[in-house]
């Protein structure tokens, strides 16, 4: 083995994650400084965005776009609902699914805001040359849809995982039944 196969040391200014979460930071401070903080956070306008775009999306729906996980979601939904920006209702089709609606409230948030989530974008495009920009915006893009699809490949794995351990226990439990009897 020579020096270049060994493993390079791990560095925190060479980081992917680090990086990517630095730029996030980045946008968050543009976005809240010129908004104001009494308003919508970063993440709030990215659901009430993807609300907007495409009425009646499930939560479920909002996780997977939005990257947001499950629970945080949930919690997000309820102080939006409770500022008057969304309602849910129980979807027709799947009463486990609720369906989320952008309140006339929160189409105002939603259009008073944009305009500095554009700002917040601009703020990080405008510190990349102009030629590398949309190169910028597409590796972006083509990393989140690797990312989202190794993301169901890896749910698909685990539901079929699940279903064989369901079946495994369901023996099990049926013998301790019959041993309570």
């Amino acid at each position: 083995m020579n020096d270049s196969d060994a493993p390079k040391p791990f560095t925190l200014a060479r980081s992917p994650g680090h990086l990517l979460h630095r730029a996030q930071q980045r946008a968050e401070e543009v976005f809240t400084a010129s908004l104001g903080d009494d308003n919508v956070t970063l993440r709030q306008f990215a659901v009430l965005a993807a609300v907007s775009e495409k009425t009646g999306r499930t939560q479920t729906e909002l996780v997977r776009i939005t990257g947001i996980d499950r629970s945080t979601l949930a919690d997000m939904m309820d102080r939006l609902e409770k500022k008057g920006l969304i309602s849910r209702e129980k979807s027709d089709t799947d009463k486990r699914a609720k369906i989320v609606r952008l309140t006339g409230k929160g189409r105002a948030r939603l259009a008073e805001a944009a305009p500095h989530a554009c700002a917040a974008d601009a703020a990080i495009l405008d510190a990349l040359p102009k030629n590398k920009r949309r190169s910028f915006l597409g590796t972006l893009e083509g990393l989140v849809i690797a990312i989202d699809a190794a993301a169901s490949e890896a749910d698909a794995r685990a539901a079929v995982k699940d279903k064989r351990s369901k079946k495994e226990r369901k023996p099990a439990k049926e013998e301790r039944k019959k041993l309570k009897r």
